[in-house]
């Protein structure tokens, strides 16, 4: 029996697995942007206050873009912040944290780079790009 006719299914649209990764991104820049913040409060060096405001900038723009391409596919955002946020705080020396949270981008990035060439709406890839480009920039030591 032909399946051709059948009525179209979830496929056809946003899969709860692209939504998902979406959130779960969320997450992680979320994460980020917090620690930024944190990390900010433990010290006075202008060289690294200066940086760290760099890094806040960018988790916060691709926090921006995450919600707005969740929204757009009729999605909420959803919570929370990821264990990342406490994995990178349990590191004191804030110099230390930083490569960690730099590795952090880098999975982001190789996140994005997997996943681009599937992103069928090209909205959601343009967005997806400036993403991955805001983890390529500043972020590269």
């Amino acid at each position: 029996m032909s399946h051709a006719c059948e009525v179209p299914t979830l496929s056809q649209l946003p899969t709860d697995d692209l939504i998902d990764w979406l959130r779960m991104l969320m997450r992680a820049e979320r994460a980020g942007a917090r620690l930024m913040l944190d990390s900010a409060r433990e010290t006075d060096d202008p060289t690294l206050l200066r940086r760290l405001e760099q890094l806040h900038d960018g988790e916060a723009e691709s926090c921006r873009r995450l919600r707005h391409c969740l929204e757009r596919l009729g999605a909420k955002p959803g919570g929370g912040i990821g264990e990342f946020y406490a994995k990178a705080m349990a590191i004191t020396d804030v110099h230390e944290r930083l490569q960690f949270i730099a590795r952090g981008q880098r999975w982001v990035a190789r996140q994005l780079e997997a996943r681009l060439p599937q992103i069928e709406q090209p909205w959601l890839r343009k967005e997806l790009e400036v993403v991955l480009q805001l983890h390529q920039g500043p972020h590269q030591h």
